[in-house]
Formats: structure tokens, sequence, C-alpha cells
């Protein structure tokens, strides 16, 4: 999301330094996780190179299928005595 922001809002992928800054991680854990985002197909970037060299493919996250979308049945709503929608207050 970092890089994404950067080249998205300042035009420019961050450095090292601005990607410590603003995770808040060690350089280490910062390359770890950009292995991973080439691993993932996020990101394209060679090891031993500056982060702001890497090129961003997707720059969102993937939806997971093992989490299924609910979907929405609209429902009756009960009118009160007075017209009033009670079911608005009670139900949501």
């Amino acid at each position: 999301m970092i890089m994404r922001h950067s080249a998205v809002h300042h035009a420019h992928m961050p450095t090292l330094q601005e990607l410590e800054i603003k995770s808040g991680r060690t350089p280490d854990k910062i390359i770890s996780g950009l292995r991973e985002l080439v691993n993932e197909k996020y990101i394209e970037w060679t090891p031993h190179t500056p982060p702001e060299s890497a090129r961003i493919i997707e720059g969102w996250e993937r939806i997971d299928p093992r989490f299924k979308k609910r979907k929405s049945e609209p429902q009756e709503l009960q009118w009160g005595t007075d017209g009033s929608k009670t079911n608005y207050w009670t139900d949501y």
C-alpha cells in the first residue's frame, strides 16, 4: 500500500529509508516483504536492487475465494401502529 500510494500520489517509488519510516519495519523485514510481493506477482523487482526500482503489477489485494459473498435479500419492513418502520430500529 505504501508503494502504490507513493507511486500514484507522489509520482515516485519509495526508497528503503522511506519504507522504513512509513512502515516501522526493519530493512530485513522490508526486503522479505518485497520478495513475498514478487512471489505473489504483485510487483516486479530484482533482489539486491533498490526498492524504488520495483514496478507495481497489481496495486490492490485480491479477493480471497475462501470467503463467499453473502447475498443480501430484501427484507420486508414492518410498519408500526403510527406508520413508522419499527424493524429499521430493531433489526439493523
